[in-house]
């Protein structure tokens, strides 16, 4: 069976280990893999103090204060086309996006909200936001932040009729209607219903950030992606194919960061990645393969490595507007077909877990603990297969080398699952994912953007997105049921319209979710980081400290 041979592939380490035995081994004490989930234990792996590694010459005027690193290197498995927040809202985002800009709030990890660059934030009526911008804050290029910046920025997003920008920053902020400038630093949004959750909203990971209205109409969209400005502790000095160099914004409104630099690198060998954070060049990785980190706990070395449960799910896509997969019948066959706790247990060797439908604990009081456990049953597919239109085509599998952690893997044993029942599949390398271009189906990862039921399915998957434009015509209670929730006020009835959201997507069988990998990232030993797990990487002064 061919899951063996995807597992021993993601488990082989021989040559690493070899490469790494003739690495320097750094003088910190061993690093330390957190065996269990809680937050309280990632603080304590992440406070063994050690001394610094290989990495640039510190000041420390003030010990642990702010600027107080020279340069952090952070290393990357995907790497942006495109430096404009409006263009591209996935993985390869959320890695750099918080430092170079600024949404109007940030929504932190217990949901609470913290104000970036609005100083105050009202509701006015009940279809009417006001927001106040803090004066002062300038742009990179120096040029002032104003209100006419933020209308354009939401603008360009909510109302854009060109298909320049991705249509799932749209869709989180879809009751919008109309933004309208008050003043220099005041901003009224109207919303066409009520929307009880829309202050979250804004602080969206992957929400709207503000740019520079001046700047874009001299530069214009396409160079503004490679020379972009924002408001963020950090400006872009330079990018390349191989790495990107952010410095600190002198004229940056809160509190500095812990580093004056941030040097990204993009690395995709494995081998790589391990040396340099054996030797020092790497400080951060916030995407560690389950082979790294074992083999960096049982090295001498100057990082600290960490595991967390996260909200994020692995999942596949379906093109089920038409085609072979646009039969429902098929697409929940090949669903049943999946057997997600042995994909969880053998290549995730226990570092993933299987949720129960799109359902987190991270939706707090919307959670629905009850709702049932995926089925894997291979009788009751082979059955829908014999009731479907399939009739022996080969489905491809379409893959990014690379892009996911053992995404190759999972693809290549989910294929052969699908074998048992009859199905031929074939996994396709390609160069990118984009959903008006998947033939018929391709892994995908799924986080929070804010705590809610709507922050995850309906900002993914719900109306105006590009799965629904491209891939999915959804059933009409579906999105009856996102509008619903939008409004609605009475936590049991939203709760169960949720239920009900869930069940339709998981009948119509548009996607189906596979796993929950957890988090596993490398952060030097001197380094104390509140990572916000499923959110994006953010090193600013209140969430990564030097001891």
């Amino acid at each position: 069976m061919k899951l063996q041979k995807a597992l021993a592939a993601a488990l082989s380490a021989s040559m690493l280990a070899a490469m790494l035995a003739g690495c320097g081994s750094g003088s910190g004490t061993a690093a330390t893999t957190a065996a269990a989930a809680a937050q309280a234990q990632t603080a304590a792996a992440q406070t063994q103090a050690a001394p610094a590694g290989g990495a640039e010459t510190e000041t420390k005027a003030e010990a642990g204060g702010p600027l107080s690193i020279d340069k952090l290197t952070v290393a990357v498995t995907s790497w942006p086309a495109n430096l404009d927040p409006a263009t591209k809202m996935g993985k390869t985002c959320t890695r750099w996006i918080t430092q170079v800009y600024d949404t109007l709030l940030y929504c932190n990890n217990d949901g609470t909200l913290t104000s970036y660059i609005a100083d105050d934030w009202k509701m006015i009526d009940d279809l009417t936001a006001e927001v106040k911008l803090k004066p002062g804050i300038t742009f990179h290029n120096g040029y002032p932040l104003t209100a006419e910046d933020v209308k354009f920025s939401y603008d360009r997003v909510l109302f854009d009729t060109t298909g320049y920008v991705d249509p799932n920053a749209a869709s989180v902020l879809n009751t919008i209607s109309e933004i309208e400038v008050v003043d220099d630093l005041t901003v009224r949004f109207k919303t066409a219903e009520v929307d009880p959750i829309l202050f979250d909203r804004m602080g969206a990971m992957l929400g709207i950030y503000i740019v520079s209205k001046k700047y874009m109409d001299e530069v214009g969209q396409e160079k503004f992606g490679t020379a972009p400005v924002g408001t963020g502790p950090y400006k872009v000095d330079s990018i390349s194919p191989e790495k990107m160099e952010l410095s600190f914004y002198e004229g940056y409104y809160g509190t500095p960061p812990v580093a004056k630099k941030l040097d990204y690198r993009y690395i995709t060998e494995e081998t790589a990645l391990v040396t340099g954070l054996v030797t020092g060049e790497i400080d951060i990785c916030p995407d560690l393969a389950i082979s790294s980190a074992k083999m960096l706990a049982a090295q001498n070395t100057n990082v600290n490595v960490v595991n967390l449960p996260s909200a994020t799910s692995h999942l596949l896509r379906f093109h089920a507007k038409d085609g072979v997969t646009g039969d429902k019948k098929l697409r929940q066959a090949l669903s049943l077909a999946i057997d997600r706790q042995l994909l969880a247990d053998t290549l995730w060797e226990g570092y993933a877990s299987v949720p129960n439908g799109y359902n987190y604990e991270e939706f707090g009081k919307y959670y629905v603990p009850d709702y049932p456990a995926y089925e894997y049953n291979v009788d009751k597919a082979k059955q829908l297969v014999s009731e479907s239109s399939y009739n022996g085509e080969t489905i491809n599998f379409e893959v990014v080398q690379g892009y996911y952690p053992l995404g190759s893997e999972v693809a290549e044993a989910i294929v052969d699952m699908w074998k048992d029942i009859g199905v031929n599949a074939q996994v396709k390398f390609v160069d990118k994912y984009k959903t008006s271009t998947i033939e018929h189906l391709a892994n995908w990862s799924n986080g929070l953007r804010f705590s809610d039921p709507l922050g995850g399915m309906w900002s993914m998957w719900g109306e105006g997105t590009g799965i629904q434009k491209d891939m999915w015509d959804a059933p009409e209670r579906f999105n009856e049921l996102g509008h619903l929730m939008l409004a609605e006020t009475d936590v049991d009835k939203r709760r169960e319209e949720y239920r009900e959201m869930m069940q339709i997507w998981d009948d119509d069988v548009p996607g189906t979710i596979l796993y929950c990998p957890d988090v596993i990232y490398a952060l030097r030993k001197d380094l104390t980081w509140d990572y916000v797990v499923g959110r994006a990487l953010n090193l600013r002064a209140d969430y990564l400290k030097l001891n």
